[in-house]
């Protein structure tokens, strides 16, 4: 960004572009540049955490080691170098990370942290993969740079690839840069817009995308390639830098979870009753379950849970209640081993998985049946997986309780009947 009065002309950059389009290098070309020209300049980057930037850093050194600069040798460490012989020398102890340049600019790395940064001065800050940062995460890492430039002309840049809704930093700053009327952002777009139809999207990115068809750019076959095998919301995301939506990112899409609507009430039977608690232990859910199908029964703080499934034992006679006693619902299962333990069902982590997973493939085939509910349409909307070991389980987290309890009903029921078959069969044997 050129300067103006001799001081930059936009303190903040704001750079979005698709994957593939160089956007690291080109962070790390600004960093290098200006170190090089600016004598004792301070340059640090930073990415969505400490490690991908150590990552970065690697990549970086690689980079600097091919170009035509000379680095110092080892022995040069604790002596001055001049510029006739060397250029610049790597520092890669943990958690010291830096390139200290001949003129004695540094670059370094920093955790995106809101206390990083603390007493230093800075003359470029890189925001790298800003759409993993959330709002409270983006206003700490501001808070953290801008202050450390106040005395000097610095910059930041804020650099990434298009986010979706949890990306509310990268938004932000992307709106005020395109709103503003102080001239103080700048922002460098390149992408398709939201009224690309699918047919188009192939034709659409290469002509959008800024490195397509140049040297170490996306090839048109790898193009077509990709446009074969991804979902087109999720092409247009990663080559055409189009944001992500709410529709595009459910792992259980509104339409096939609508389908797997059953307005009828539960048949008559012998239920099978799961309970499970958020992480923070306020609203929690009991879910019953007949046949294969699936209701809310009740909804409450997780204190009042276990004398509510006493309740219900007594009531119903059910075939058995399931809990994750690894999870938050532990309290839940303490008190059913003293009350009910003959009905109690506690899984294990790879039950809790097949659970999950069952149910996501019932979902997904359109076999499953579940009856309305505004507390499982909000769940179902927010749907996150956790990976645990090879597998993996609803995480509770935004709202994901109330799955963990249908998977387990589910999962049980299907348990329950099939124990029962084989006991019949074994009878009649």
């Amino acid at each position: 960004m050129a300067r103006v009065k001799n001081r930059w002309r936009y303190p903040i950059v704001v750079v979005s572009v698709p994957r593939q389009s160089g956007k690291t290098r080109l962070a790390f070309i600004v960093c290098v540049d200006r170190c090089l020209r600016n004598d004792g300049a301070q340059v640090w980057y930073t990415a969505q955490s400490r490690m991908d930037a150590v990552l970065r850093f690697r990549e970086l050194v690689r980079l600097l080691r091919a170009s035509g600069l000379v680095e110092a040798p080892v022995a040069s460490f604790h002596h001055q170098f001049q510029k006739s012989k060397w250029d610049y020398r790597v520092r890669s102890g943990i958690g010291a990370e830096e390139v200290e340049f001949w003129n004695g600019s540094q670059l370094r790395i920093f955790a995106p942290a809101e206390d990083s940064l603390h007493g230093s001065v800075t003359d470029l800050v890189v925001i790298d993969e800003a759409r993993f940062f959330d709002a409270h995460q983006g206003d700490g890492l501001m808070a953290a740079v801008l202050p450390t430039q106040a005395t000097r002309d610095g910059q930041v840049w804020i650099t990434s690839t298009a986010g979706g809704p949890e990306s509310v930093f990268l938004h932000r700053q992307m709106e005020v840069a395109k709103s503003t009327t102080s001239g103080h952002v700048a922002l460098i777009e390149y992408g398709i817009g939201s009224d690309v139809p699918a047919g188009d999207l192939l034709d659409a990115v290469w002509r959008a995308h800024p490195a397509a068809g140049r040297p170490g750019g996306p090839r048109r076959e790898a193009l077509e390639v990709a446009s074969e095998q991804m979902p087109a919301w999720q092409f247009a995301h990663e080559y055409g830098n189009r944001w992500r939506t709410e529709a595009d990112i459910r792992v259980l899409p509104a339409p096939v979870w609508e389908a797997c609507r059953h307005d009828d009430p539960l048949p008559d039977g012998r239920p099978v009753f799961a309970a499970d608690i958020p992480l923070d232990r306020s609203e929690s859910v009991i879910v019953g379950c007949v046949d294969g199908i699936v209701e809310v029964v009740d909804t409450m703080p997780a204190a009042a849970v276990p004398d509510r499934l006493v309740d219900l034992v007594g009531q119903w006679d059910p075939l058995s209640v399931v809990v994750d006693a690894a999870g938050p619902a532990g309290t839940v299962a303490s008190r059913l081993q003293l009350v009910c333990p003959d009905r109690l069902k506690v899984t294990s982590t790879r039950e809790l998985a097949a659970a999950c997973q069952g149910f996501y493939d019932a979902v997904t085939s359109g076999t499953a049946r579940v009856r309305p509910s505004l507390v499982l349409n909000a769940s179902a909307a927010m749907a996150h997986r956790r990976t645990v070991g090879q597998a993996w389980v609803w995480s509770r987290v935004d709202g994901g309780a109330p799955l963990v309890a249908v998977s387990l009903a589910m999962w049980e029921w299907s348990r329950q009947i099939g124990a029962l078959a084989t006991k019949q069969d074994w009878v009649a044997f």
